[in-house]
């Protein structure tokens, strides 16, 4: 969306010196019936069925219809500077340059909006200009730019305010500086009216200097900040004045001399669809340029479509290997980043699994697990596959087994650092999908219906985001359980603009991927979220995903990813991988090996985009971060499983008494409970049809995962009494003999 704050009119005698009307005024032309000031000409405008402004109609154009003009005429009370907004609903099939004309008391002027946003009324600045009194200035609007819907609601026209300078960024040219070097600043600053003066004003802890420097420039200031000694705090901010003496003053910002960059995951996807470290050279060049480049972490995507990039006895080799019978993709990544050998700096390596969508419509090998397992395949509500695209279905407990089954052997026998999830959701294709007849026969057992459920049935649309979630959650547990400081992330989906409504969202509601819940239970170390997003043309779409994951991370953490094969420039890249550093990201995250400037305009090249991640972002080499809640733990993680007579129980709800928290059994009968403070817990097993459970345990040491005992896998423990003792080893065991199921 294109804002514009405010510009200056120029013609050949000079720029003209704008003033404020000398009456507020607060004018709105609508496009309604009877409202004066409205009209049209051309192709008649067509009035849409949705709500406008003020609970009104609102009209629009297609860009294949013939030529229309829609025109706003105020009346004007009193000559002077307006502000002029288009009031309209925004929605995704709105043109992104609509060409809207001004006519004012200097000449006329075009502006091209975008109409593109969420769903929703929204008021969009066009921009200021001096109006005579009267009714001789309007706003007028065809629809003759890009494609899209245009639409033509209301026009707001009211006094300009004399803002204040508005100070835009603040930034520093050494994010690290040594002793006794000075520092350059640079501010964007602009005002509506013009700047009187811009000044940076600094001060050193504890030596007590401080200063105050005027700032040059146009638009974009420069000072510098003298050099201080080692281990000094420096803060500094910017003041600006405007011609009316208007100030304003910048967030305070400061850096420690002599300290170094923070620590942060710096990571980059490697899809094996592409030359990448299918042989051994290709490997060599991946690592050798991560490393020169100050790339961390490597994320190798090892398992595709149900193939493996690596030594599998449950799965079929990837045929597109080029190394050789005996060459071992993930193995010689290993080696190649594990190896500190001269000097060589540690890169970790994520193994990159893709969860559910298991086949893209090749010939399957007989070892492939819809060759093994056809029953674990997903339908939609017809009870048809996908066209190419072939999944999972995480509502058969099969899926969840063999799925959880290849993770833990390739964590068992390779060295790897951490593991990323990919796919694990519901297709995001048409259709209602997730109609796998094992995971209906168990939603209907569990809700009491009966026959197909509805597509629109929210209680069908909780189940399946439960099955994803309980995949998420028995994975995290038995990783854990294999290898505590193994990192689990997952690449999570954000499409469309519901940041601020996350129930609303794609990912929760489409393709049933609750990533925030996932982040608030703990169940993720790291979020690792998908966050493409062209930067010019959604300006805004970027900042909010991020935002929220941030906000959902206390526990956790995020890592941000770009589609920086979505960009149109290097700098739209770099840009939000700063955007994220700066707000809190645990790490950055690059999409993908080898399309780093696909929809570059500039000619740039891979090694363009290289020189500028290691020049402006990726400065010098940083290890990953600690991961507190790994290597220092407080709380415990309990596990267990639900039987009666034998059986295991499916979706028994487990309650952790005296807190808010519950979790369901899986189909084979597993449940899991995260985070869980150590000392006395009691869980209580509900099932329908039975009497509830107790099972009192005492956790003793923090950071371990809790087992319950075989014999306390029995419903109708109505003992209160019984005691199960954990500590780093089980050092006593009490309990009376439960009752008869």
């Amino acid at each position: 969306m294109i804002h514009w704050k405010s510009f200056v009119l120029c013609c050949a005698a000079g720029c003209m010196t704008l003033k404020p009307a000398g009456a507020d005024f607060d004018i709105v032309v609508d496009n309604d019936d009877g409202t004066p000031g409205y009209s049209e000409s051309g192709e008649p405008w067509q009035t849409s069925g949705s709500t406008g402004y003020n609970g009104g109609a609102y009209q629009f154009l297609l860009d294949e219809d013939p030529v229309g003009t829609a025109t706003w005429r105020p009346t004007i009370p009193e000559s002077g500077l307006c502000e002029v907004s288009a009031i309209l609903r925004t929605s995704g099939n709105r043109a992104l340059n609509a060409p809207y004309t001004v006519e004012h008391a200097n000449g006329i002027t075009e502006i091209s909006v975008s109409q593109y946003g969420p769903n929703q009324i929204d008021e969009i600045l066009i921009g200021e200009f001096e109006f005579d009194s009267g009714t001789n200035g309007s706003v007028s609007l065809s629809n003759s730019g890009g494609p899209g819907a245009y639409i033509a609601d209301a026009i707001r026209f009211k006094t300009a305010v004399d803002d204040p300078p508005e100070i835009e960024s603040l930034t520093r040219e050494l994010d690290y500086p040594d002793a006794g070097e000075p520092v350059p600043v640079t501010a964007l600053v602009t005002d509506d009216r013009g700047l009187a003066e811009v000044t940076l004003h600094y001060g050193a802890s504890p030596s007590g200097v401080s200063g105050s420097v005027a700032m040059t420039g146009s638009g974009l200031y420069n000072a510098v900040i003298p050099g201080m000694g080692d281990d000094e705090t420096v803060s500094f901010h910017v003041e600006a004045r405007d011609t009316a003496n208007n100030v304003s003053f910048s967030m305070v910002e400061e850096y420690l001399v002599g300290e170094g960059p923070p620590p942060e995951y710096r990571c980059i996807w490697i899809d094996s669809w592409n030359s990448s470290f299918l042989n051994p050279s290709q490997a060599e060049n991946l690592v050798a340029t991560c490393r020169a480049n100050n790339i961390n972490t490597i994320i190798p995507e090892i398992r595709k479509i149900g193939d493996a990039y690596y030594d599998s006895d449950l799965e079929p080799r990837a045929t597109n290997i080029s190394g050789g019978p005996g060459y071992d993709p993930l193995q010689y990544l290993i080696d190649l980043c594990h190896d500190t050998s001269g000097g060589k700096e540690y890169i970790h390596v994520h193994a990159w699994f893709v969860m559910h969508r298991i086949s893209r419509g090749e010939t399957l090998s007989p070892m492939h697990v819809l060759s093994q397992h056809p029953e674990y395949e997903m339908v939609d509500s017809t009870g048809n596959i996908g066209a190419g695209n072939r999944y999972l279905d995480p509502g058969h407990p099969g899926t969840v087994e063999h799925n959880l089954a290849v993770i833990l052997d390739c964590v068992s026998k390779y060295d790897v650092d951490g593991v990323n999830l990919d796919y694990i959701r519901y297709p995001e294709t048409a259709g209602s999908w997730g109609y796998n007849p094992t995971s209906i026969a168990r939603f209907n057992a569990f809700t009491g219906q009966a026959g197909q459920p509805s597509s629109s049935d929210p209680a069908w649309a909780a189940w399946r985001r439960g099955m994803v979630t309980q995949e998420v959650r028995k994975i995290y547990v038995k990783l854990k359980e294999l290898k505590r400081h193994v990192v689990l992330t997952a690449d999570t989906v954000n499409w469309g603009f519901s940041w601020n409504n996350f129930a609303s969202s794609s990912a929760y509601s489409q393709v049933f991927q609750d990533w925030k819940g996932w982040l608030e239970e703990g169940i993720l170390d790291y979020n690792a979220l998908m966050n493409y997003s062209n930067q010019n043309q959604f300006p805004d779409r970027y900042q909010g995903w991020t935002d929220l994951s941030l906000a959902s991370d206390d526990i956790r953490g995020s890592i941000i990813g770009i589609g920086a094969y979505l960009q149109d420039e290097l700098e739209d890249s770099m840009w939000q991988l700063l955007y994220a550093r700066e707000n809190g990201a645990a790490g950055l995250n690059i999409y993908d090996w080898g399309s780093e400037v696909s929809a570059d305009d500039f000619g740039a090249s891979r090694s363009d985009f290289f020189e500028a991640l290691r020049t402006e972002v990726f400065t010098e080499w940083v290890d990953p971060p600690d991961s507190p809640w790994l290597s220092d733990p407080t709380m415990v993680i309990v596990q267990g499983t639900v039987v009666c007579d034998g059986v295991p129980v499916d979706h028994a709800q487990v309650f952790l008494e005296g807190t808010d928290r519950s979790v369901y059994t899986d189909g084979t009968g597993w449940f899991g409970l995260v985070e869980v403070e150590p000392g006395m817990q009691t869980l209580r097993i509900e099932i329908p049809g039975e009497e509830e459970s107790l099972i009192r345990i005492v956790i003793v040491a923090a950071g371990e995962i809790q087992t319950v005992p075989a014999d306390c896998r029995v419903l109708k423990v109505t003992e209160v009494g019984d005691i199960w003792q954990f500590g780093n080893t089980v050092t006593e065991t009490k309990y009376n003999s439960p009752a008869t199921p």
